[in-house]
């Protein structure tokens, strides 16, 4: 659905026609400032397509870029932090009965050193 100015009313959220409105003023204001306002007003005749706002096309697909890379960077150190809380995982279930075992030794060397003949055993 179109209105009766052009413009798609449905396919943009609020905000985003906000930010959109915004962003022509920036460009309306520097346009005056430089000179350039004859420009910024010509291409306001194009119902499909918003004036220039700030950053070019080209800018905002490399911003775009940016953020989708960062976002797949931080879906792999997810998968190798999950990797990596696993093996922490299987290390700490082999050294529990490890660490047991070692305690029980240490109980049986103790007594086997109570008992050799020749120690001086209290009692």
């Amino acid at each position: 659905m179109t209105d009766q100015d052009g413009d798609d009313a449905g396919s943009t959220p609020g905000p985003v026609q906000e930010l959109i409105a915004q962003l022509h003023g920036a460009a309306e204001r520097l346009a005056g400032l430089t000179g350039l306002s004859g420009l910024a007003s010509s291409l306001t005749g194009m119902p499909s397509l918003p004036r220039p706002a700030a950053l070019s096309a080209a800018q905002l697909a490399a911003v775009r870029s940016t953020i989708a890379a960062q976002r797949r960077s931080i879906d792999a150190m997810q998968a190798q932090l999950g990797a990596f809380d696993e093996q922490l995982s299987v290390m700490e279930k082999i050294l529990e009965p490890l660490t047991e075992w070692t305690n029980r030794w240490a109980d049986l060397e103790k007594t086997v050193m109570n008992l050799r003949p020749g120690t001086d055993r209290p009692g």
